[in-house]
C-alpha cells in the first residue's frame, strides 16, 4: 500500500473494482490522484497509463478542485520512465512523433490546469516520471534510499522526450540540467532541492502533509540556486555560451564516449535550439530528435542490453530463492581482491571476519577498506554513522579460529592450485561442518579445488572483476558435484552485493578468462607480426572498448596474465599460447602498472607517488621483442581481436561452459568492457551474419595460423543461416 493511500473514494471509482490505473479521491478540496497500474511491478507510462491519465485531466478540468497532487500507489517506486516494450514496437518516425505529440499535449494540459499542482515523490521517479513531475507546479520528494530523479534515456541511446529537455533547464538552469540530462545520474531527495528540482523534501512518513502544505501554499522559502550555476546559465543566454557552456559540453562528451552514442550530443543541440524558442515550439524540436534516435541501432541496442539485464537477473532472483541463510562471512586474503569483496559486503549488512597470514597483512586489508569507505562519504553515498557501523562488521585477525562461526568462506588468496587446496582444508578444520566455500579464482577449475574439500559439494566458484566496488558482474561457476543449495546461496549473496550474476560451467578460465584472454593473445601475435602498440589500442578504442589490449594486459598484470594464460595453455593446447617471445616481458620484470612500466611507461604527475599518473609507449619493448614494423590495418586488427572471443565463446558453448546468448553478453560488457553500443558479442555477430564470421576467421586462419579457424559450432550456424537470438527483439 502505498505511504498516502488515504480518503475516500469517489462514486467514479466505486463503480470500478479494477480501474485501469489508479485511483482519483478528493478531500477537503484537494484532488488525490494515485498512479497505480495493477498489470506491473513499477509505474510507466505506457499507452494505457496515459489514456486513462487524459481522462483524469478531463475530470479534473471540468471540476477544478482546489489543488492537485500526484502520487504512486506502487512501494518505493513513484514513476521509473516510459515503456520501453512499447518504444520497442515502434517501427518508424512518424509513429513516435504521433505518441509523444499526444505525451506533450498531456503534459501541456497538466501544466495549464487553473490551481496549485503537486507531484509527492516517493522512489524512483526517472525520465517520463521525472517529466510528469516537471509538469506539475510544485514537487516534493522523500529522503528515502530508493527515491532517485534523473534522465536516465542517454544510458539507452534516447534523449526525454515528454518535455524534459526544455522543462529541466528553465528550472534549474542549463549547466545543472546538461549535467543531468548527459551523464544520466540520479538525485537524492536532498541533493534535488539544492539544485531547486524539488521545493521540499521530507521524511517518508510525512509525505502526505508535506504534500498538502505544498498544494495549499504553504511552500518553504525555496534554495537559492548557487552562484557558479547561476553564471553558467547566463553565459548560456549569451553569444558567449557557444564557447564556455555549449563547446565545452560536446568536448566532454566526445571525450568520454569518442562519439559512439549519439544521444549526448543530439541532447545538446536540443537543449541550445529549445531555449531560444516558446516552449511549445522547442517541444517540437525535442519530438522531432527523439523520433529520430529511438528507431537507430545504438538505441535498439542498448534497449536490448536493459532487457538482457533484466533477463539474466530475474533468472538469478529466481535460483537464489533456494539459499541458506548467511550470517557472517569470512574473506581469506586480505589484499585487493579481498579487502575490497570485504568491504562490499559490510556495506551491505553482512558480518565480516577478514583474514590473511598476518596482522601486518590484514592490517593494509582494513586500512584499505576504511579508505574506500571515506570516499564514499566525500562523495555522500553514505554518512559517517553508516560508515562506523559498517565498519564494525569487519573483524580483523590472523588467526583461523575465528572462522568456528561463519557460514560461508570466499578465498581471495595467491592465484596457485595448492596453496588454495592448503587453504580449503585449514577453513574446513576450524569452521561449522556446513561450511560453504567459494574461491575467487580466475581460472583454476573449481573441481580441482573441490578435490581437497571435505565436502566438495559445499565448493563454488565466485569470480569478482577489479575493482570490486566498480565493477558490476560476478561470475558464478559450478563444478559438476556443486549442490542446488551452494550454487543458490552464493548466487543470492552475490545479488545482496548488487551484482549482476551469470552462472557459468566449470573449466580453466571458466567463460569469462577464457574469452578475454584469447582476444588478448590475437593482439600479442599482431604486435609480434608487426603492429605497434599504441596502433592496436587506438584501434580498439575507437571500436568502442574502453582500454586497448595492452593497456589492459599493464592494468591486470603481465604475470598474472601469463598465470592464467598457462592454466588454459595446458588444458587446451598450443592454439591459445601466447608468442614464444612474450617470456622476454617477464624476464626483464614489465609487470604492468604496478611496477611502473610494461607495454607502456607510468609516471606519477606529481612526482611524488600520489597524482594520477600518466602513461606513454615504451620504445624499449620493441627491441626486445625483436619487432619489426609491418603495419596492420585498423579493420583487421579489430576484427581479429572481437572474432576470436567470438570463436572462443563458441567453443565454451560447445561444452557446456555457457549456454545462453544473454549471459554471454552480459558477460562480455559488464565484465571487461566490450562496446554496449554495439549491443553484446552474440549481437554484433548476429548483425554482421555467422556466413560472413566464417569466412572471415578462414581467411585469417589461411594467413595467420589455425587458432584462428572457425569453431565447429560457427560453422553450422553459418550453414544453417541461424542467429544466436532467433529474432531481432529475442532477449
Amino acid at each position: 500500500m502505498s505511504i498516502l493511500e488515504t480518503g475516500t473514494r469517489t462514486p467514479q471509482q466505486t463503480t470500478q473494482a479494477n480501474p485501469p490505473s489508479g485511483a482519483l479521491a478528493v478531500e477537503d478540496g484537494i484532488a488525490w490522484l494515485r498512479l497505480d497500474d495493477p498489470g506491473k511491478r513499477v509505474n510507466t507510462l505506457s499507452t494505457r497509463l496515459m489514456t486513462w491519465f487524459e481522462g483524469q485531466i478531463d475530470q479534473l478540468e471540468d471540476e477544478r478542485p482546489r489543488g492537485l497532487v500526484i502520487y504512486s500507489g506502487k512501494t518505493d517506486s513513484f514513476v521509473a520512465g516510459a515503456d520501453l516494450e512499447e518504444l520497442l514496437t515502434l517501427q518508424d518516425s512518424e509513429s513516435v512523433i504521433n505518441m509523444l505529440e499526444r505525451g506533450h499535449e498531456l503534459m501541456e494540459r497538466l501544466a495549464g490546469l487553473p490551481f496549485p499542482t503537486v507531484a509527492a515523490i516517493h522512489g524512483a521517479c526517472l525520465g517520463g516520471g521525472l517529466e510528469l513531475a516537471l509538469a506539475c507546479q510544485r514537487r516534493v520528494a522523500t529522503e528515502h534510499a530508493k527515491t532517485k530523479l534523473g534522465f536516465p534515456e542517454v544510458q539507452l541511446g534516447l534523449i526525454p522526450g515528454l518535455g524534459g529537455t526544455q522543462r529541466l533547464p528553465r528550472l534549474i538552469g542549463v549547466p545543472d540540467a546538461l549535467d543531468l540530462i548527459l551523464t544520466g545520474k540520479q538525485l537524492d531527495a536532498r541533493k534535488a532541492w539544492r539544485l531547486g528540482l524539488v521545493d521540499d523534501t521530507c521524511h517518508p512518513a510525512d509525505l502526505r502533509t508535506a504534500a498538502d502544505g505544498l498544494v495549499r501554499g504553504s511552500a518553504p522559502k525555496a534554495k537559492k540556486r548557487p552562484f557558479a550555476s547561476r553564471a553558467g546559465d547566463f553565459l548560456a543566454h549569451t553569444p558567449l555560451g557557444d564557447k564556455f557552456v555549449w563547446d565545452k559540453a560536446r568536448a566532454g562528451v566526445m571525450a568520454k564516449t569518442g562519439g559512439h552514442y549519439p544521444a549526448p550530443l543530439v541532447a545538446i543541440d536540443v537543449v541550445r535550439d529549445g531555449l531560444s524558442l516558446p516552449l511549445r515550439r522547442a517541444l517540437d524540436v525535442e519530438a522531432g530528435a527523439f523520433s529520430e534516435l529511438v528507431v537507430s541501432e545504438t538505441a535498439k541496442n542498448l534497449i536490448s542490453i536493459f532487457f538482457t539485464k533484466n533477463d539474466v537477473e530475474a533468472r538469478a532472483a529466481k535460483l537464489g530463492r533456494k539459499a541458506r541463510p548467511v550470517g557472517t562471512v569470512g574473506v581469506l586474503g586480505a589484499g585487493f581482491m579481498g579487502a575490497g569483496i570485504a568491504q562490499v559486503l559490510a556495506q551491505k549488512g553482512v558480518r565480516i571476519v577478514l583474514k590473511d597470514r598476518d596482522l601486518e597483512s590484514v592490517g593494509r586489508g582494513y586500512a584499505f577498506c576504511q579508505q574506500q569507505f571515506r570516499e564514499r562519504v566525500k562523495r555522500r553515498r553514505a554518512t559517517e554513522a553508516e560508515v562506523k557501523v559498517a565498519m564494525g562488521r569487519i573483524l580483523p585477525t590472523a588467526d583461523y579460529d575465528a572462522l568456528r562461526r561463519v557460514d560461508l568462506v570466499v578465498e581471495a588468496v595467491f592465484e596457485d592450485l595448492e596453496v588454495k587446496r592448503a587453504v580449503i582444508r585449514e577453513a574446513e578444520a576450524v569452521a561449522p561442518p556446513g561450511l560453504i566455500f567459494a574461491s575467487n579464482t580466475s581460472s583454476i577449475p573449481i573441481g580441482k579445488l573441490a578435490e581437497a574439500s571435505r565436502k566438495p559439494e559445499n565448493v563454488v566458484g565466485m569470480h569478482f572483476f577489479s575493482p570490486v566496488a566498480k565493477m558490476p558482474l560476478l561470475e558464478v561457476i559450478r563444478h559438476p558435484g556443486t549442490s542446488e543449495e551452494t550454487l543458490a546461496t552464493i548466487v543470492e549473496l552475490g545479488r545482496t552485493m548488487g551484482k549482476t550474476v551469470i552462472v557459468v560451467g566449470d573449466g580453466p578460465g571458466f567463460f569469462t578468462s577464457r574469452v578475454l584472454g584469447t582476444m588478448l593473445n590475437e593482439a600479442s601475435w599482431m604486435l609480434t607480426e608487426g603492429a605497434g602498440i599504441d596502433r592496436v589500442d587506438t584501434a580498439m578504442t575507437r571500436w568502442g572498448w574502453p582500454v586497448g589490449p595492452f593497456a589492459l594486459m599493464d592494468e591486470v598484470g603481465l604475470d598474472v596474465g601469463a598465470h592464467v594464460g598457462e592454466v588454459m595453455r595446458e588444458a587446451l593446447g598450443e592454439r591459445v599460447a601466447p608468442p614464444p617471445v612474450f617470456q622476454r616481458m617477464l624476464d626483464d620484470r614489465r609487470l604492468g602498472r604496478k611496477a611502473k612500466r610494461g607495454f607502456y611507461l607510468y609516471e606519477e604527475k606529481d612526482g611524488k607517488g600520489k597524482g594520477k599518473s600518466s602513461k606513454k609507449v615504451d620504445p624499449a619493448v620493441y627491441p626486445l621483442l625483436g619487432w619489426r614494423l609491418a603495419p596492420i590495418a585498423d579493420e583487421e586488427i579489430v576484427e581479429r581481436c572481437w572474432l576470436q572471443m567470438l570463436n572462443e565463446t563458441a567453443r565454451c558453448m560447445e561444452e557446456g561452459i555457457i549456454t545462453n546468448p544473454a549471459d554471454v553478453d552480459i558477460g562480455v560488457i559488464f565484465g571487461f568492457g566490450f562496446p554496449p553500443f554495439r549491443g553484446g558479442l552474440l549481437r554484433e555477430a548476429d548483425r554482421q551474419g555467422l556466413r560472413w564470421v566464417v569466412d572471415k576467421l578462414e581467411g585469417y586462419a589461411d594467413r595467420h595460423g589455425e587458432r584462428l579457424r572457425p569453431a565447429t559450432l560457427l560453422r553450422e550456424m553459418a550453414r544453417k543461416d541461424e542467429r544466436f537470438y532467433k529474432t531481432r527483439e529475442d532477449r
